[in-house]
């Protein structure tokens, strides 16, 4: 929520795609919260005592499933289309893409057979056992896939500027670490469904799956916060896009197209005790020269 908020005071000019993906996100961690309020006020104020409402479905059913099903495939349809600005070829991100759908899918029927099951130590069947294995092990699998193939494009780019070094270095943890996470916590889910069969200590793990995802993207669009010191806010091409540094002027370019400033670079400058000193880099008007 407080991304959510930081994102919406920080980048207005954001592209309207983007902005749009990101309160739907938001939307749904709201309707999971409601949900699940809803839900502890029967199990702790309506029905307080009754130990069998504890392992009831309830509402579990849509909020951990099909929720996560939904916003997964939304941010890794967004690291997809952002992984395609770094290959330039449609081939990885379409395979991560229609991976993603085929794990929602099975995210969805899981959440049928939950419903169908109403408890939720009563989902070690064999069908709700296959369901759930395709759906969070396919889903840390295109995590892993998206970290890996993020992480060699960057690197990729190699450099011999060290602001641009600092950013894609940045950006590579940054991927690195998100990427990891909501795979951890996938196969944790995974680990406890299993190795604790009739127990729903899986539960836990399995809630926090939306709101890490939503997380994850907040954190590459509210990094930009953090990049570099320059006049006006970043575009969302600049996030990912290491060349949209030096021919990106900072403003919303759709409505009012300008041209890209030319950029020189003077000189580096190094000291005796620090090789990596300073670079003077200077915007120059179009027409003058360097």
């Amino acid at each position: 929520m407080v991304n959510t908020d930081l994102y919406y005071q920080a980048f207005p000019n954001d592209r309207r795609f983007t902005k749009c993906l990101v309160y739907t996100v938001y939307t749904l961690l709201l309707v999971q919260v409601i949900m699940t309020c809803i839900d502890d006020f029967n199990i702790f104020a309506i029905d307080f005592g009754d130990f069998v409402t504890l392992t009831k479905m309830h509402l579990a059913w849509f909020t951990v499933p099909v929720i996560t099903s939904i916003v997964s495939l939304i941010v890794q349809s967004f690291y997809a289309f952002r992984l395609y600005n770094f290959c330039q070829s449609w081939i990885i991100p379409i395979l991560i893409v229609v991976a993603s759908l085929g794990v929602s899918v099975a995210g969805f029927v899981t959440g049928a057979f939950c419903l169908e099951a109403g408890y939720l130590t009563a989902i070690n069947t064999r069908k709700l056992s296959i369901s759930i294995g395709v759906w969070l092990s396919g889903s840390a699998l295109i995590d892993v896939t998206i970290a890996v193939s993020m992480t060699y494009y960057l690197m990729r780019k190699d450099t011999c500027f060290w602001q641009t070094r600092a950013l894609i270095s940045k950006l590579i943890r940054l991927t690195i670490e998100t990427g990891s996470l909501t795979a951890l916590v996938s196969l944790a889910t995974l680990i406890l469904l299993y190795g604790f069969p009739g127990k729903d200590y899986y539960s836990v793990p399995a809630n926090l799956i939306p709101a890490l995802y939503a997380n994850t993207m907040l954190a590459v669009l509210n990094s930009r916060l953090q990049v570099g010191a320059r006049p006006g806010p970043f575009t969302m091409d600049d996030i990912m896009s290491i060349p949209a540094l030096f021919h990106s002027n900072g403003t919303n370019s759709a409505a009012t197209p300008q041209p890209a400033p030319i950029v020189s670079i003077h000189r580096d400058v190094f000291s005796s005790s620090d090789m990596d000193g300073p670079m003077e880099m200077k915007r120059v008007s179009d027409g003058a020269s360097a």
